[in-house]
């Protein structure tokens, strides 16, 4: 009897902490979720008249799931989107906070090699990130972030 609970214990300790880490995987956005967060910013972007854009979703690693290059966008939109998306997702921030950090002096950041432009939202899915989405070639920096931010809020709708 001693045996098999030093067995079972045994197994415990060593399964348990791979349970944890794939219950982390989990936390990640997948295809279907980032056909949402596209479909809702396509739309938007096409509504209020975007002469173009690159919008890029990636997960909670900031590992690119799903990018599209609207016509009219212009070639290097294509990166730019994927470094917002990334940069929103490893810092858990949207990148608009992290160059308004820069433009008041915290000049610092620039070294990082993360690409602190607005444009860059997370995606939120039952108050956890799950990925961000990144947009650039968009009319302005404005529309940038306001396409992420019709993307991103598909997920987690705003609360009435």
């Amino acid at each position: 009897m001693k045996i098999k609970v030093i067995r079972l214990i045994l197994l415990m300790v060593y399964y348990l902490p791979m349970m944890s880490q794939n219950s982390e995987i989990s936390h990640s956005i997948n295809i279907n979720g980032a056909q949402k967060v596209m479909d809702a910013a396509v739309t938007y972007a096409q509504s209020h008249q975007s002469p173009g854009g690159s919008i890029a979703i990636v997960d909670a690693g900031g590992h690119l799931v799903l990018f599209q290059r609207l016509d009219h966008s212009f070639p290097a939109s294509s990166t730019v989107a994927i470094e917002k998306a990334k940069t929103a997702a490893l810092f858990k921030n949207e990148s608009k906070k992290l160059e308004d950090a820069i433009n008041t002096g915290r000049n610092a950041l620039i070294t990082v090699g993360y690409t602190f432009l607005q444009g860059g939202v997370p995606i939120i899915e039952n108050e956890m990130i799950i990925g961000a989405i990144g947009v650039s070639g968009a009319k302005n920096a404005d529309q940038d972030r306001e396409i992420a931010m019709a993307g991103a809020e598909i997920l987690n709708p705003k609360k009435q």
